[in-house]
C-alpha cells in the first residue's frame, strides 16, 4: 500500500511538472499578433492522460487456502483497471485537410488496454466517408476457480496419470460403504489440494473497416467487413452418467473392489472462434420515395471442435460388469468428449422502401430472406470404445439447412390536422429444411445391461424428428389511430393480433390478441404526463407434449384423459412460451421543468398469468386441498409479476451549485406449481401404485426478487475555473425462493400417498443478496483554455451472497448422511441430507452432497470486494 501511494504521488507531481510546462507553451502560444489564424478543428482535438492505481481487498471466502487477487475480482469483470500509465481518452479532428474538403478524425479511450477502443474515419463531406475501428472487451467468470486439467492441446485435457490411478483405486477398493466412507476424506486430503488455480477468461477482439460514398445526392453505396474473434475458456459442467448422481460407490452388497459409474467433472470449456461479418447496400431517395436493397452475411468458425478430457477415477474403459442374472454395473469410461460450436453460416438479401400513395398516405416497408447453413461432422456416439452394438453413423455430418423470411410493412395516413392512422403488418417465417436421422446417443458415454442382466442393454435408437427441425411461422397485424388534440398532447388506441404456427412443438397454433392505449397529457410546456397500457390474450388452439401419451398405444392423453397410465411428461404441464396467457402492462411517467428545479417520476407493471382454467388447461382446480393455496389449472409457472418506480430530482441553487437524487425499486415475483413423480414398476396405473403421480404430492414455490438503487450527488462550480463532485450509489438486491408441499402428510398408503419425506421435503432456499456502494469524488481545475488537471477517487464495495456460488468449492461431497458414512475431515450430518447442519456461508444449510463424491467442481465464484481507485489526469485541448 505505501509503495502504491509513493508511484502514485511521484506520477501526480510529473503530470503536474508537465502541465507547467505546457501552460508555458500555452502562454507562449496567447502571445500571437492578432490575426492570426487557428481552425476550430484544432480547438476540437483532446487527450485526457495520466496515472491510475487502485488497492484493496477480497472478501466473504474464508475457506479458501489462498486470497483471490483483486485485479482479477468482479471489479475487472468486464474492465481493466491497472497500476500504470493511462489514456482515458483521446480525440483528433482534421478538417479541410492541405485546403481541401477533406478531413480526418481519430478517436480512442483506454488506449492499450484489454476494454480499449479505436475509431478512424477520413472522408469528404457530402462525398465519401472511410472508417476503421478496433474494439476489445475483456470477461473474467471467476477468480476462485482450481483444476487438475492441464490443456495438452487445444480442446485435449488431461490429469496427471499417477492421480488418476490413485483415484481409480480409492473409488474401487473395498466394499459400497468402506469406499463411500474413505473416498471423499482421501479427496479432500490428498487431491483437491494440489489442484493448480486458474482464472477463465475470455478476451473479444473486433475489427472491421466502412466505406460509404455518394455517387449522387440520391445514391449512396455502403460496404463494410467487420471481423471479431474470441479467445480464452469458461465452465462448463461435464457429467460421465446417464443421471446427475455421482456417489462414491453403487456397488450392490456383498461386492467389493470394482468400480462404479458415474462421474462429473467441471471442465474448462476452450474458447476459440472468429465471426467475419459482409454488408453491402445500396440506396437511392427522392423526396416522394426510398429504396435500398442489400446483403448480408455472417460466418462463424470454430478453431476447436471438440472438447476431450480425461475420467479423473478411470484409466480405462470398462464394459458392462454382469454379477448375477439380477445385478450387474453400468459401463465406466475413461474419458468423455462433447462438441463444441459447429461452422456454420448465414447469409441475408435486404430489401426496404418508403414512397408515398397519395397526398395524405405514406408506404414504409421492409423485407430479408435468409440462407442458414451448417455441415460439421458428427462425433463419435461417444468416446468409451468399451460399449458395443453401436450402428454406423447415418450420415457423416447435419447438413443442416433453415431459411428465414422477415417483412414488415406499414401505411401512415393524416386526416386533417389532428388524427392519423396507422396500420403495420409484420411477418416472419423460420422455415427449418434440416433432415431428420435414426441416430443411437449414449448419454453421459456409459450404457448399462439388458432387462436380464445378461448382457449390455442394446443402444437405443431415436429419431431427430422435432429435435433437429422445429420451425415456425409469425403474423402481426397492428392498427393505430393518434389524435392530437392540442400542441404539446395526443391520445392513441390500438389493435393488434397475432397468428403463431408452429411445427414439432406442444403447440401447433396460437392467436394473441391485444388492445392498446396510451395519453400524452402536456398543459403547459414545464409539465408533461405520460400513461400507457395494454392487454393481450393468447390461446392456444390445442397443447399436447408427445410424451404426454401412452408409453404402449402412442395414443395422446390431454390434461383432461381420465387414462390411468403414467405418462413421461405430467399430463397438464404446460410451458410458459406456449400456454395460455394473460399478460397486462402499465407504464406512467411524470416530468415537471421549473428551471431550476425539474423532477421526474416512471412506473412500469408487467403482469402474465398462466393459471387460466379451462381451454387447453384443466377446467377444474388440480388442488388436491382446497384452500391450502390458491387454485391452479396447470403445473410450471403460474405468473410473472413485476412493479418498477422511479424518482429522480436536479436542483440548481445558484449558477455555481447544483444537487440531484435518484432512486428506483424493482420487485419482481414468480408462482410455479409442480409435482413429485415417480414412474411405477411392472404394470402398475396411477390408481394402483404408491403415490408415484399423485395430486396429493404437489408442491409450490415462489421467487421474490427486490432491487432498490439509490444515487444522490452534489455539483460545484466556482470561479469560473474549479469543479468539485462527489456521489454516492448504492444497488442492493436480494431474492428469496419458498417452497413448500401442498398435500396431505398423513396418507401414507395407496395411490394418494405422500412421499415428500426426507431428502425430498421441498424447502427454502437461502436468501441471496447483492449490494454495490460506490462513493466517488471528482476535481477539476481549469488551468489555462486548454489544461485541465483531474483528479478522481473512487471507492466501490461489492458485497455478495449467492447459495448456488458463495458456498462452492472444488469438491462439495465431503459429507455424510445416513448409510452415507465419511472420514475426517468431511463431516457426518445425519439421518438425511434434510437434517440441517450449520456451515460458515448459511448457518442451517447443508453444503454439499452425497451424491457429489466423484464430482470434481471448479469452485468458482466471485467473492466481495472493497476497492480504491485513483486517477490523476491532464486533459489538452488543441
Amino acid at each position: 500500500m505505501r509503495g502504491i501511494l509513493k508511484l502514485f504521488l511521484l506520477s501526480t507531481i510529473t503530470m503536474f511538472l508537465l502541465a507547467q510546462a505546457a501552460e508555458a507553451q500555452e502562454t507562449k502560444r496567447d502571445s500571437k499578433p492578432e490575426g492570426t489564424d487557428e481552425s476550430a478543428s484544432e480547438a476540437s482535438s483532446s487527450v485526457d492522460f495520466g496515472f491510475r492505481t487502485f488497492w484493496g481487498d477480497v472478501y466473504g471466502r474464508p475457506d479458501l487456502p489462498y486470497k483471490p487477487d483483486l485485479a482479477t475480482a468482479k471489479l475487472n469483470e468486464y474492465s481493466d483497471i491497472r497500476r500504470n500509465f493511462y489514456i482515458r481518452r483521446a480525440r483528433i479532428n482534421l478538417d479541410n485537410i492541405l485546403g481541401s474538403r477533406n478531413y480526418l478524425s481519430y478517436q480512442t479511450q483506454s488506449g492499450f488496454y484489454n476494454n480499449q477502443s479505436h475509431l478512424g474515419s477520413f472522408g469528404q463531406y457530402g462525398r465519401f466517408k472511410l472508417q476503421v475501428r478496433y474494439d476489445e472487451i475483456p470477461h473474467i467468470y471467476t477468480n476462485t476457480a482450481r483444476t487438475l486439467y492441464t490443456e495438452t492441446q487445444p480442446g485435449v485435457y488431461t490429469i496427471p496419470l499417477i492421480i488418476r490411478q490413485g483415484l481409480q483405486v480409492a473409488s474401487s477398493t473395498g466394499t459400497a460403504a468402506q469406499i463411500n466412507n474413505s473416498l471423499p476424506s482421501f479427496i479432500a486430503t490428498q487431491v483437491v489440494l494440489g489442484e493448480q488455480f486458474v482464472v477463465p477468461r475470455i478476451q473479444r477482439r473486433a475489427s472491421g473497416g466502412l466505406f460509404s460514398y455518394n455517387v449522387t445526392p440520391d445514391w449512396n453505396l455502403l460496404f463494410s467487413y467487420g471481423h471479431e474473434q474470441e479467445k480464452g475458456t469458461r465452465p462448463i459442467g461435464a457429467i460421465l452418467n446417464s443421471s446427475p448422481s455421482a456417489s462414491g460407490s453403487s456397488l450392490p452388497s456383498g461386492v467389493s473392489n470394482l468400480q462404479s459409474p458415474g462421474v462429473g467433472a467441471e471442465q474448462l470449456e476452450p474458447i476459440d472462434y472468429s465471426v467475419n461479418t459482409v454488408r453491402a447496400m445500396s440506396e437511392y431517395g427522392k423526396s416522394k420515395g426510398t429504396i435500398q436493397i442489400g446483403y448480408n452475411g455472417s460466418f462463424f468458425t470454430s478453431h476447436i471442435g471438440s472438447l476431450l478430457f480425461d475420467s479423473p477415477f478411470a484409466t480405462a474403459d470398462i464394459p458392462v460388469q454382469i454379477l448375477s442374472p439380477a445385478s450387474s454395473i453400468a459401463s465406466v469410461p475413461a474419458h468423455g468428449q462433447m462438441s463444441l460450436y459447429p461452422d456454420n453460416q448465414a447469409n441475408y438479401l435486404n430489401f426496404a422502401g418508403a414512397f408515398d400513395a397519395g397526398k395524405h398516405v405514406r408506404v414504409m416497408g421492409s423485407g430479408s430472406n435468409g440462407w442458414l447453413r451448417q455441415n460439421n461432422p458428427f462425433l463419435p456416439y461417444t468416446a468409451n470404445t468399451a460399449i458395443t452394438g453401436l450402428a454406423p453413423l447415418p450420415a457423416a455430418s447435419l447438413d443442416g439447412q433453415k431459411q428465414t423470411l422477415a417483412m414488415n410493412w406499414t401505411a401512415v395516413s393524416k386526416l386533417g390536422k389532428n388524427v392519423q392512422l396507422e396500420a403495420k403488418y409484420r411477418q416472419y417465417d423460420y422455415n427449418n429444411n434440416t433432415r431428420t436421422l435414426d441416430l443411437t446417443p449414449i448419454e453421459g458415454d456409459t450404457i448399462g445391461a439388458n432387462a436380464n442382466s445378461t448382457g449390455q442393454a442394446a443402444p437405443a435408437v431415436i429419431n431427430t424428428m422435432g429435435r433437429s427441425n422445429p420451425g415456425f411461422n409469425r403474423k402481426t397485424l397492428e392498427l393505430t389511430g393518434n389524435y392530437f388534440f392540442s400542441k404539446r398532447s395526443s391520445a392513441k388506441i390500438g389493435w393488434e393480433s397475432e397468428w403463431f404456427d408452429r411445427s414439432h412443438r406442444d403447440v401447433a397454433r396460437s392467436v394473441e390478441n391485444t388492445v392498446f392505449a396510451g395519453l400524452d397529457l402536456s398543459p403547459t410546456r414545464d409539465f408533461l404526463i405520460r400513461i400507457s397500457g395494454r392487454h393481450q390474450d393468447r390461446k392456444p388452439d390445442e397443447y399436447q407434449d408427445e410424451t404426454s401419451s401412452d408409453p404402449v398405444t402412442g395414443a395422446v392423453i390431454s390434461c383432461t384423459s381420465t387414462s390411468v397410465v403414467f405418462t413421461a411428461e405430467q399430463r397438464c404441464h404446460r410451458r410458459f412460451d406456449e400456454a395460455a396467457r394473460i399478460l397486462d402492462r402499465g407504464d406512467v411517467m411524470v416530468q415537471y421543468d421549473l428551471g431550476q428545479f425539474t423532477f421526474g417520476g416512471t412506473f412500469q407493471t408487467i403482469q402474465s398469468n398462466f393459471n387460466r382454467s379451462g381451454g387447453t388447461n384443466s377446467s377444474t382446480p388440480l388442488n388436491f386441498i382446497a384452500g391450502v393455496t390458491r387454485p391452479y389449472f396447470l403445473y410450471g409457472g403460474l405468473n410473472d409479476l413485476s412493479w418498477i418506480y422511479s424518482f429522480d430530482t436536479t436542483s440548481a441553487f445558484s449558477p455555481a451549485v447544483s444537487v440531484f437524487v435518484e432512486y428506483t425499486r424493482e420487485n419482481y415475483y414468480k408462482r410455479m406449481i409442480s409435482r413429485n413423480r415417480t414412474p411405477p414398476s411392472g404394470t402398475a396405473t396411477i390408481l394402483t401404485c404408491s403415490g408415484c403421480d399423485s395430486a396429493n404430492n404437489d408442491w409450490e414455490s415462489t421467487t421474490r426478487d427486490l432491487f432498490d438503487t439509490y444515487a444522490g450527488g452534489l455539483d460545484f462550480f466556482l470561479g469560473k475555473r474549479f469543479w468539485f463532485s462527489p456521489y454516492y450509489s448504492l444497488a442492493a438486491g436480494k431474492g428469496n425462493v419458498r417452497s413448500g408441499a401442498l398435500g396431505d402428510p398423513t396418507i401414507t398408503t395407496g395411490p394418494n400417498q405422500f412421499v415428500l419425506t426426507g431428502s425430498s421435503i421441498p424447502d427454502n432456499y437461502p436468501e441471496t443478496t447483492t449490494r454495490i456502494h460506490e462513493v466517488a469524488a471528482v476535481f477539476k481545475f481549469k488551468l489555462t483554455e486548454n489544461l485541465m488537471p483531474k483528479l478522481e477517487y473512487r471507492y466501490q464495495q461489492f458485497d455478495n451472497r449467492d447459495y448456488q456460488t458463495t458456498p462452492m468449492t472444488p469438491y462439495m461431497g465431503c459429507i455424510g448422511a445416513g448409510s452415507v458414512v465419511v472420514g475426517p475431515p468431511c463431516v457426518n450430518v445425519g439421518a438425511t441430507l434434510a437434517v440441517k447442519s450449520p456451515s460458515p456461508y448459511y448457518p442451517g444449510f447443508v453444503v454439499g452432497d452425497t451424491g457429489a463424491a466423484r464430482y470434481l467442481f471448479l469452485g468458482a465464484d466471485q467473492p466481495s470486494y472493497r476497492a480504491h481507485v485513483i486517477t490523476a489526469t491532464l486533459e489538452y485541448h488543441f
